[in-house]
């Protein structure tokens, strides 16, 4: 079952220094996103507001490959928090290998990250011209000896790194029927 925003929801900091989602009817969301990570107030307490609600709809609608409707969720209310409160990241884009295609995603597009030995699949929760900030929709993935990137850690990269998934199929597609 898909959860459905209403004016009740509130984002606040739980007793743990994690942001949480008040969704009422006595449910918590816990992202995995601590206070030094985020752009808010100790005593923060805000609406999920009308951008949310559109960020989260738009997200659920690009994680249709993902089954379960509670993991669709939670992906998509992850996005929403890094989108709106995660602080602003300088890209890490030397963890990535550089990419012959220049591609130029779009918000809540899956992509690809090639750390060479794999292919880590993120989520778009924020883009520019030059760089883009994704979510790690991947199991946690050792970058290097001193950097983590754990499932929904977000990062920062140059748009020279991304991997687009959609080309990726559609190139997957034409190989099997040709």
């Amino acid at each position: 079952m898909l959860l459905q925003p209403n004016d009740c929801w509130r984002w606040f900091m739980g007793d743990n220094r994690h942001l949480m989602l008040d969704l009422g009817a006595e449910m918590l969301f816990s992202t995995p996103y601590s206070e030094k990570q985020l752009v808010c107030p100790e005593d923060m307490e805000q609406c999920f507001s009308v951008e949310d609600t559109g960020l989260y709809y738009s997200f659920l609608d690009k994680l249709t490959s993902i089954r379960a409707p509670a993991q669709r969720v939670q992906a998509a209310l992850n996005g929403v928090a890094v989108a709106r409160f995660y602080k602003p990241l300088m890209p890490q884009s030397w963890f990535f290998e550089p990419q012959a295609d220049y591609h130029q995603p779009q918000l809540g597009e899956l992509i690809a990250l090639d750390i060479q030995t794999e292919l880590l699949t993120m989520m778009v929760v924020d883009t520019s011209p030059s760089a883009t900030t994704c979510m790690s929709l991947s199991a946690n993935q050792l970058l290097a000896e001193t950097k983590q990137l754990p499932t929904f850690g977000a990062i920062k990269v140059m748009n020279d790194r991304i991997i687009s998934l959609e080309r990726s199929y559609r190139e997957e597609e034409i190989r099997k029927v040709g």
